[in-house]
């Protein structure tokens, strides 16, 4: 058995009006839509700082042990002014690398601390320094002698 369709009449003469004006060039009465995905999201580039800290000129672990000082503590802001986080490493390394920063000015405060999380130095500030994406910056600090509690 076969069945067979026919489409009301109206609609049958809008398929054939529209075939004809897009013959002729006037798309302006039969329009289509398409849906695409939307553009993939930009990546931005991320940048990397090293803290490069001495002791006094000097990177000795022993003087970490001699001063009391277990750990390096660093804050960064950005040129906002805004947090950009903080960081700690064990005094001994002398550097620790800080991935994933947006690019920007940053300046923070860095100290070493004791085991119990007490500061054993003074804070040094950091001078200004910039990030830029894709690439690494080292920022080297000294704790001096007369910078210890």
């Amino acid at each position: 058995m076969r069945v067979r369709w026919n489409a009301p009449a109206a609609w049958r003469t809008r398929t054939t009006t529209c075939a004809l004006i897009a013959a002729a060039g006037l798309s302006s009465a039969c329009t289509a839509s398409v849906s695409s995905s939307p553009p993939p999201p930009v990546v931005v580039p991320t940048g990397t700082a090293i803290m490069d800290w001495t002791i006094d000129g000097n990177k000795d672990p022993s003087q970490c042990r001699a001063t009391g000082a277990a750990t390096f503590h660093v804050a960064l802001y950005g040129s906002n002014g805004a947090f950009a986080g903080e960081y700690v490493q064990d005094c001994t390394t002398f550097a620790t690398t800080i991935d994933g920063l947006a690019a920007d000015t940053y300046t923070g405060n860095a100290d070493l601390l004791d085991s119990g999380g007490s500061a054993r130095t003074t804070s040094v500030n950091l001078q200004p320094f910039d990030v830029v994406g894709g690439t690494s910056i080292t920022v080297a600090l000294d704790f001096p002698s007369n910078s210890f509690l």
